[in-house]
């Protein structure tokens, strides 16, 4: 008899979730095309070596490794595993040992036991059994089976979860990175502007010391100067808090953080600007966003989950074996042994339940229906991103070139006037002037350029960096 329950016990196993409704991948109209951009197909898993910056590439494997955000990510994973394997454990059948030992008397020597009548000597015996016991919930209404595939769904999760953290990180590395050497040059050329500042100061200063220029002037040009040493610090202290931050989410050490051993790269100007276009069409992005396959597995689990609450209603039927070997030894316990063994089985129905399993049945519907906004809420935010990103990029891309022909005339004002002081015809005034001009005009085109790089980093980051959705079956191993 056991061995046959040991057989069926694989086909029980295979019961079904039919009590889990049928999964349907909520419908959302896509649009075809994207805003003024065509798509170009390319290999976008590790874009951040597009813009050219090996000190880039080495924070962003920094990052990949010792990310607090990442590491977190990789523990829930682990947690989603561990709950997936206590679920689907919880289908089989369970072997453990049972075991008792007792030192007694019988009353007067005797025990009556199924209409016969034992004689034992009255004195005190050793009344002992070991044994193996196994018990098995059959998984009729496929209970247990919801419940394992709302966990395996929520181990898909964890993955895409971890992938979302990773290009949530990296994309964070970028533009913190950009910020930093965008930062660098504008303390750069801010310290150059306001020596330049000086300079045409203590000019006008002795003119209007000798009555060459009037007081209106000399207060002008003391604000502009004064202007210009009070952004210096600012700057400075905005170029520190992006390196700290920085630091802190490569996962440096406190000893890293505190010495600000962020190294530096190629100028932001020098930097390769990737190309402003989508690498995917709009009809791909739901398996292109690690995001969105995250939350179509919590709506999975949640699918599973009302499977789960239906099948309280109907009954559990538990199967239960012991086998083993019994005694009563007078002298010693392991002398005068017996075999023995059971077969039960046990049914618990419910009949009045005062509306506890209609509740939990109504609250796992309830949680699906939140699984299914979160992952509408998830597409349209991603079409938003990419959306944005391109104009983003259209927009900063213009920006920039209005910013470059701007200082390509200002500098050659800058050529022409150095020419005229040469030649007696400007003074080392408007030598000084136009020379800040020219830095107003290069403070422009760094903030140009930093736009332009961000807006490049949201377009990877919304059109899922690379990232597609991988086998089911992979997911489930380390």
């Amino acid at each position: 008899m056991m061995r046959r329950w040991l057989l069926l016990a694989p086909l029980l196993l295979a019961g079904c979730s039919w009590l889990a409704p049928d999964y349907k991948r909520p419908a959302m109209p896509l649009p075809a095309t994207w805003p003024g951009a065509a798509a170009v197909a390319r290999d976008d898993r590790t874009w951040w070596h597009s813009y050219g910056d090996p000190v880039l590439d080495q924070l962003v494997q920094t990052a990949l490794r010792d990310s607090d955000d990442i590491a977190l990510a990789g523990n829930r994973l682990m947690q989603a595993r561990a709950q997936y394997g206590y679920a689907f454990a919880n289908q089989l059948p369970m072997l453990s040992i049972a075991g008792a030992d007792a030192y007694g008397q019988f009353a007067n020597g005797r025990v009556s036991a199924l209409n016969q009548s034992l004689h034992f000597p009255n004195k005190t015996s050793n009344l002992g059994f070991v044994g193996g016991m196994l018990t098995y919930e059959l998984d009729l209404w496929g209970k247990n089976a919801s419940l394992s595939n709302a966990a395996k769904a929520g181990v898909h999760a964890g993955v895409y979860a971890m992938d979302a953290a990773r290009l949530s990180v990296v994309a964070g590395v970028a533009k913190l990175y950009f910020s930093l050497r965008a930062l660098d040059e504008d303390v750069a050329l801010l310290k150059q502007t306001a020596q330049t500042q000086d300079d045409l100061l203590a000019l006008v200063q002795r003119q209007y010391d000798v009555g060459a220029t009037d007081a209106l002037t000399l207060e002008s040009v003391k604000e502009r100067r004064d202007t210009v040493h009070e952004l210096l610090p600012d700057m400075e202290d905005q170029r520190d808090r992006a390196e700290s931050a920085l630091a802190v989410l490569i996962g440096q050490s406190p000893q890293g953080i505190i010495q600000n051993e962020i190294p530096r790269g190629r100028n932001i100007g020098n930097m390769t600007v990737p190309e402003a276009t989508p690498s995917l069409l709009p009809s791909e992005l739901l398996e292109r966003r690690p995001d969105i396959a995250m939350h179509e597995q919590m709506l999975m689990a949640s699918n599973f989950n009302i499977g789960f609450a239906r099948a309280a209603y109907f009954p559990s039927i538990s199967l239960a074996s012991l086998a083993g070997v019994n005694n009563v030894d007078i002298d010693n316990l392991y002398r005068a042994t017996g075999r023995a063994w059971t077969l039960g089985a046990a049914m618990a129905a419910p009949v009045l339940d005062f509306g506890r399993t209609e509740s939990g049945v109504r609250l796992a519907k309830a949680g699906k229906n939140e699984q299914v906004i979160l992952y509408q809420q998830s597409i349209r935010s991603a079409f938003k991103e990419v959306r944005d990103a391109i104009l983003a990029q259209k927009t900063a891309a213009d920006r920039e070139g209005d910013t470059t022909s701007r200082v390509a005339s200002d500098e050659h004002r800058l050529h022409l006037t150095t020419l005229r002081l040469e030649n007696g015809y400007a003074s080392r005034i408007d030598l000084l002037t136009a020379q800040a001009i020219v830095q107003q005009a290069q403070l422009a085109q760094v903030s140009a350029r930093l736009q332009r790089l961000n807006a490049s980093v949201d377009l990877y980051k919304a059109t899922g960096g690379g990232f597609h959705v991988p086998a089911q079956k992979a997911a489930l191993h380390p």
